[in-house]
Formats: C-alpha cells, structure tokens, sequence
C-alpha cells in the first residue's frame, strides 16, 4: 500500500481503539505526540525500502538528481576525450564507456540513491546510540539499533513481522513513561499493526512470521497498489477519521 493510505489506517484504528479504550491521551484536543506517534507505527515497517515516504526522509539527494549530476560528468567526460584524444585510437574505447555510461544511467542512479540513503540511515543510528550513551539516555539507544536492523531486512521481511511489532511496541511503551506519564504503546501498536493487515492485502504478502518462517502471508483477496480499491479505502479512512474527530 502507499504511504498515504497506511497513514489514513493508522490513524483511523489508533483513533478507534483509544477512544474504545478511554486512553488518557487527550485525543479530544489532538494529542500531538499521538498523532506523531501513530504516523510512525504507521510507516515504520516500509523503512527497509529507500523508496517508502519515511524511507525517502534519509535521502540527501533524489535519484533523478543523480541521474542529472552522472549524466553531466559523462557528457564532460566525452568533452574532453575528444577534445585532447581525437586522433587517438582510445577515443573508441573510451567512448564505448561513456555510451555505456548513458544506458545504465537510471541503474546506476537508483544504486547511488540507496547507498546514500544507507549511508544517512546507518549514520543516524549511530549518532543516536552515542547521544544516548553520552546523556546516559540508554533506551534510545533501542531506536539506533532498530534503524540498524532495519538496513538488513528484506522488504515486507522482519520489519512487518509479529516479532518487530512487539519489539518496537516495547520500546515505545519504555520510552514513553522514561519520558513522561503517557504511554503512547498501544497507539502505537495498533497503529504499525493495520500497516501489516494492509500489506497483507497486496499480492506480494508480508514476511509475518519471520525470523521463524520465511513464507509471505496476505488474505484470501488481494488489491493493487495504488488501485482503485486503495483509493477508495484511502478515502474512507479520511471519512472515518474526520467523523470520529468530530464526535470526540
């Protein structure tokens, strides 16, 4: 599912089950820290893909501004070879390079893309495993880590998997009262969890049981992503949840 339709879902439950709960988070006067909180669960999983809404946040530069910057160094490249290598046979072989350098433009630019964006994620887990080591600040170190895990997991693998849910769920809860008296856990969970159910409404399933089975798992009836089914329960979503805002 895209981005804006697992942030419509995560919102909608959250909403439902805190206002069945009788949660303590002011929902009536929109919590900020839960709406923040339940976009989060909502996105969390797509974070092993460089191409997912949170994902692209780790992004110094876009793939299509790769693209450009790779094709004006091949084409000063080809400037200068047959500038000063005209009347000389290499300019053949050189030039055989760069033409390849042209076909392989969009490969090459989606691979620069994701080591970048490895590279920032990878960083930023680090800085904040320091930070929370330094202020002794040690349950943050848990998100640092889980940023980490995230870079090796196979999309719609561990990170949609029961067992990353109930880490993650942990880890808010303990972050949560580390921090104040509200315990944003159960926005949270159910949250990242209609992220999973609406994964497993798509053709290609989610890892749901990993690390223990690696098969996919997804409904009797699937949809397409970014369909017309999608979009309808995009908009529902956004009628649920403007209604249940209303009557709060």
């Amino acid at each position: 599912m895209l981005g804006r339709t697992h942030i419509a879902l995560g919102l909608m439950i959250s909403l439902i089950v805190v206002s069945f709960l009788g949660f303590p988070l002011a929902v009536g006067e929109l919590n900020t820290i839960a709406i923040i909180v339940a976009i989060i669960g909502a996105l969390l999983p797509d974070l092993d893909t460089g191409t997912s809404s949170l994902g692209n946040k780790f992004a110094i530069v876009k793939a299509k501004h790769i693209k450009k910057i790779w094709i004006i160094v091949l084409v000063m490249m080809f400037t200068v070879t047959v500038i000063f290598l005209r009347d000389n046979p290499i300019l053949y072989g050189i030039g055989f390079i760069i033409l390849l350098g042209f076909i392989f433009a969009d490969k090459f630019a989606r691979k620069g893309y994701r080591m970048i964006r490895n590279f920032v994620q990878a960083m930023a887990a680090i800085t904040i495993i320091l930070l929370s080591y330094y202020y002794n600040h040690y349950i943050l170190a848990t998100v640092g880590f889980v940023l980490v895990i995230l870079l090796f997991s196979k999309h719609r693998g561990f990170s949609h998997s029961i067992v990353f849910l109930i880490v993650c769920t942990l880890i808010v809860k303990k972050i949560s009262l580390f921090y104040g008296d509200i315990d944003y856990s159960i926005i949270f969970a159910t949250s990242m969890a209609s992220h999973l159910l609406g994964d497993m409404l798509t053709k290609a399933g989610v890892g749901l049981f990993v690390p223990f089975s690696d098969k996919r798992i997804r409904l009797p009836y699937t949809i397409k992503t970014g369909g017309k089914i999608e979009n309808f329960i995009f908009i529902g979503a956004l009628f649920a949840i403007f209604n249940i805002m209303r009557s709060l």
